[in-house]
This record gives C-alpha cells, sequence and structure tokens, in this order.
C-alpha cells in the first residue's frame, strides 16, 4: 500500500512537468509553422522526441521510487544507475536509427529532450513561489 502511494505521489508531481513538455513540443510545432517549415518530418521528428523524453522521465521517477524501497541506500543507488545506463542506450539506439532513416527532422526529434530540464526548473520555479506565499 505505501509504495502504491509512493507512486500515485510520484504521478502527481510529474504531471505538471509532463504537461510543461507537451506545451513546449505545440511550441515548437506552432514556431515551425509559422515559418513555413512544417512538414510531416517535423510532426513525427516532434512526436518521436516528445514521446522518448516523456517516457524516458516517466521511467527515471518510478526507477527513484522503486530504488526508495532498496535493502540499502548503496543498492537503491544502483538501481538508479542501472536505469540510467539502459535508459540513455536505448534512447541513443532508437534516436539514432530514427535519425538515419530520414524521416525524421532532426531537429524537432532532439529539441525535446531539452524540454525536460527546462520543464523541471520552471516546476521547480512555481513550487518555490507557492511554498514562500
Amino acid at each position: 500500500m505505501e509504495h502504491q502511494n509512493k507512486a500515485i505521489t510520484a504521478l502527481r508531481s510529474m504531471l505538471p512537468i509532463l504537461l510543461i513538455v507537451l506545451a513546449m513540443s505545440g511550441i515548437m510545432v506552432g514556431v515551425y509553422a509559422l515559418l513555413g517549415r512544417l512538414t510531416g518530418e517535423v510532426l513525427l521528428g516532434a512526436l518521436l522526441g516528445t514521446a522518448a523524453s516523456l517516457v524516458n522521465f516517466v521511467v527515471m521517477t518510478f526507477s527513484v521510487v522503486r530504488a526508495e524501497d532498496a535493502e540499502s541506500p548503496a543498492k537503491g543507488m544502483l538501481q538508479v544507475r542501472g536505469t540510467y545506463t539502459i535508459r540513455m542506450i536505448v534512447l541513443a539506439v532508437a534516436l539514432a536509427i530514427a535519425l538515419k532513416t530520414k524521416r525524421f527532422d532532426p531537429v524537432s526529434t532532439l529539441l525535446p529532450l531539452c524540454f525536460t530540464r527546462i520543464a523541471i526548473f520552471i516546476s521547480e520555479l512555481f513550487r518555490k513561489k507557492e511554498a514562500s506565499t
């Protein structure tokens, strides 16, 4: 039951970040459209990059939640490091294959991977602002 509560809490804390990433990807696609550069490759790239970014973030969050229940802090840290390595390899392989096919715009595929960090920063700014008021 406690593990389930941690998972629910993690989902709630992730939601604003996930929504910000989606919004930023939408803005990116909008900028492409305004510049007259919106193509199927751009849309596929945005979709792939956003999905990869969101899945990566969710898996990371749940691996940290699961690591909290590890027998020792060292085992928990080992679990997190292991999932990090696996996540990065899977991301690199998936993106390399996608970009080699030339069906995905490279910039619109890779930019959403940066959006998660920006979304975390924005989310933390609002969280600190709410805590201080």
